[in-house]
C-alpha cells in the first residue's frame, strides 16, 4: 500500500548578502544570511516499492503554469536522486502546489527539492543520523547551490563558500511582520552576476563585520530596529541598474514607510520587516498592483 504524506516548502530571503570573490571555475563566493518564511509551497508525495522506478509530477496553484512538470523540476530531480542514491525502485507520485513565483529570489524550487529528499526519507524510513543527513546534504548540492539551507529546520542559516559551507542559527527574536513583493517579472541570476563589480577588500571586511552583528542581534533576540540597518545585498548594486520593475518597487516601498526594503538574492522579490501592523498592512496595499504578488507574513517557525 501506497502511502501519502503532506508537506511545507518555505520560501526564503537573504537579510545580508556580500559578494566576497569571484574562483577560476567562473563561481562566486559570498557570505549570506538566509531567513525562511511561513509562506511556500505545498507538496504531496506518495510512494511505494515497485520493481522500475517510476515519478510522476503534477503542477499547479497560481504560478504552477510556469512549470514543467517533467525531468526539468527540481522537485522531479530530488526524487529522481533520492531513488538513485539509496538504490530503490518506487511508483512516485508528487503533486506540487506552487505558490510561489518562478525567479523571484525566494528559493522556492531549491526548498521544493528539499522538501521531496526529506519527505521520501520519512516514507521510506530512512533515519536521518549524522552521517546520513551529511550525505542528503551532498545530494541537495548536487542539485542546487541553495538546495542545503533548506534540508535544516532552522530558520536562519549562515552560508559561506560558494554556498555550500552553512551554520544554522539558534534566534530568540519575534518575528517582525514581513512585506515581500514580487513586480511581475522574473531576474535571471547569471546576468546579475555577470554584471558585478566585487567591492573593495576594505568594504568586504566592514561587511563582514556588520553580518557578524546581525547574526549575534537574531541570536541574542534583539528587537527590530537594533538589527534592519544592518541588512545588505551587494547584488543591488547590478540588478537595480537595468531592472526597473524591481528598482520602481523598491523605491515605491521606501516612500510608503519600508525605509528598510531590500532585494532578496538576485531578485527579482523585495522585502521589508515592520514591527507595526497596521503600517504594513497600508503599504501592502499602496505598493498592490495588478501585475505584482504581494504577501504579508513572517518568519517560519519563530
Amino acid at each position: 500500500m501506497s502511502s501519502e504524506i503532506s508537506v511545507f516548502a518555505p520560501a526564503k530571503i537573504n537579510l545580508f548578502l556580500e559578494i566576497t570573490g569571484k574562483k577560476e571555475n567562473g563561481y562566486h563566493t559570498l557570505e549570506t544570511l538566509f531567513a525562511k518564511l511561513a509562506i511556500g509551497d505545498d507538496i504531496k508525495i506518495s510512494a511505494q516499492k515497485a520493481p522500475k522506478t517510476n515519478i510522476e509530477l503534477k503542477v499547479r496553484g497560481p504560478f504552477g503554469a510556469g512549470l514543467k512538470g517533467d525531468k526539468t523540476n527540481l522537485a522531479y530531480k530530488a526524487a529522481a536522486t533520492f531513488f538513485d542514491y539509496f538504490k530503490i525502485n518506487a511508483e512516485c507520485k508528487i503533486r506540487l502546489e506552487k505558490n510561489i513565483p518562478l525567479g523571484s529570489g525566494l528559493g522556492a524550487g531549491s526548498s521544493d527539492a528539499a522538501a521531496v529528499l526529506l519527505a521520501l526519507c520519512n516514507l521510506f524510513n530512512i533515519e536521518l543520523n549524522s552521517k546520513r543527513f551529511k550525505d542528503l546534504v551532498a545530494l541537495g548540492t548536487k542539485l542546487g547551490a541553495d538546495v542545503p539551507v533548506f534540508l535544516y529546520q532552522e530558520t536562519f542559516c549562515k552560508a559561506q563558500g560558494i554556498g555550500e559551507i552553512l551554520t544554522p542559527l539558534k534566534s530568540k527574536i519575534k518575528s517582525p511582520y514581513i512585506i515581500v513583493a514580487y513586480p511581475g517579472e522574473s531576474s535571471d541570476t547569471a546576468t546579475a552576476y555577470s554584471r558585478l563589480s566585487i567591492n573593495s577588500k576594505e568594504k568586504i571586511l566592514t561587511q563582514a563585520s556588520n553580518l557578524n552583528k546581525l547574526i549575534y542581534s537574531i541570536e541574542s533576540g534583539s528587537p527590530l530596529n537594533c538589527y534592519a540597518e544592518l541588512m545588505y545585498n551587494k547584488l543591488e548594486d547590478s540588478v537595480l541598474a537595468y531592472k526597473r520593475s524591481v528598482a520602481e518597487l523598491k523605491q515605491q516601498m521606501i516612500s510608503a514607510g519600508a525605509k528598510n526594503a531590500l532585494m532578496s538574492g538576485s531578485g527579482a522579490s523585495v522585502f521589508a520587516l515592520l514591527d507595526d501592523q497596521d503600517k504594513a498592512k497600508e503599504i501592502v496595499k499602496e505598493i498592490s498592483t495588478a501585475h505584482r504578488t504581494v504577501f504579508l507574513t513572517h518568519f517560519w517557525r519563530t
